[in-house]
């Protein structure tokens, strides 16, 4: 199995163009799926990382052993310890990891549209956002860093299947 890891700061656009990827792979009918690590760790109370890295483990090998080629996986990394967990977690053989950023302004403006007004949790999630549109982007083992700022999903995920296609 071949594994796209999509990370970058809350708001960056990880879902939007880990879905239009899914779509560009089905058109060329690639075997493909999604996990989306921060609805796997959606939870109350919270799973902590090391259970909701397990989760990814066990969503991984079941589409593995389902034939699935290629798998999208996002997450907010936070660290180079957890992104060395969730790619060793998608048991693939071949790994390529796209780091997404944005504007700060855009990363809160997105954040500030999508998330319900009043909810508790929002002030930690825009400090989140700020602190890891910085240190994302330069975690090692980063293969390629795509701006969203202005750009459509559809358009960078064409740029992540050329890039990926390319690397091998």
């Amino acid at each position: 199995m071949r594994a796209i890891l999509i990370t970058g700061p809350p708001g960056a656009g990880k879902s939007e163009v880990a879905a239009s990827l899914l779509d560009r792979f089905g058109e060329t009918s690639v075997d493909s799926a999604v996990v989306e690590c921060d609805d796997v760790e959606r939870s109350h109370p919270p799973l902590g990382r090391s259970r909701s890295v397990e989760h990814l483990r066990l969503l991984a090998g079941s589409y593995g052993e389902f034939g699935y080629s290629t798998l999208v996986v996002t997450a907010t990394i936070l660290d180079e310890d957890h992104l060395r967990t969730v790619l060793a977690a998608t048991g693939a053989e071949v790994t390529f990891v796209v780091a997404l950023e944005a504007d700060p302004q855009t990363l809160r403006d997105r954040i500030l549209a999508r998330e319900p007004e009043g909810w508790q949790g929002l002030p930690e999630l825009l400090n989140a956002s700020r602190r890891l549109a910085e240190s994302t982007k330069s975690l090692p083992g980063v293969d390629l860093v795509l701006s969203t700022e202005g750009e459509r999903p559809a358009a960078v995920a064409a740029r992540i299947e050329e890039e990926f296609s390319r690397a091998g």
